[in-house]
């Protein structure tokens, strides 16, 4: 025969629950619209970020600056080591082996800066530039990088 003690069951819970603890935000909902505009601004910053890396590592942008690097005047005229800036402005559209780029890339050197201005086409494989020039701070002239002997002329 079992005997039962005189002891009360306790249920596997506690009767009186305790308080659930509030996080920091729902503490001080003040700081709900700071913190949104905060993640917003990082969500920004990152796809800013991300679409400037694919700019500057995109094959149009890399032929453009190299070709600037290689013509005399534009070393003679901005100085080496010629740098590409940060932000590159533009658009690129490519759909399988077509492509379009319409592109604004801020260079210099030790002697000044410069923008270089490139339209291309893709067809295939390669890029074709349809515009490609140097304009020049401080000079109402351009480099055309498409000329066979590079010279200045106005735009």
């Amino acid at each position: 025969m079992l005997r039962v003690a005189n002891s009360v069951a306790k249920p596997p819970y506690p009767l009186i629950p305790e308080p659930v603890q509030k996080s920091w935000l729902e503490r001080n909902p003040l700081w709900k619209i700071p913190a949104g505009f905060l993640v917003l601004l990082l969500f920004a910053g990152g796809v800013l970020f991300l679409v400037e890396i694919a700019f500057q590592h995109s094959e149009v942008a890399i032929q453009a600056a190299a070709r600037a690097r290689e013509n005399p005047q534009v070393r003679q005229l901005l100085g080496e080591p010629i740098v590409v800036g940060r932000i590159i402005l533009g658009n690129i559209h490519i759909n399988g082996s077509v492509g379009h780029a319409e592109l604004t890339i801020p260079i210099s050197g030790p002697n000044g800066k410069g923008v270089i201005r490139a339209v291309a086409n893709k067809r295939g494989e390669d890029w074709r530039f349809a515009l490609l020039r140097v304009d020049l701070d401080r000079q109402s002239e351009a480099v055309d990088l498409l000329s066979v002997q590079p010279s200045l002329r106005e735009f």
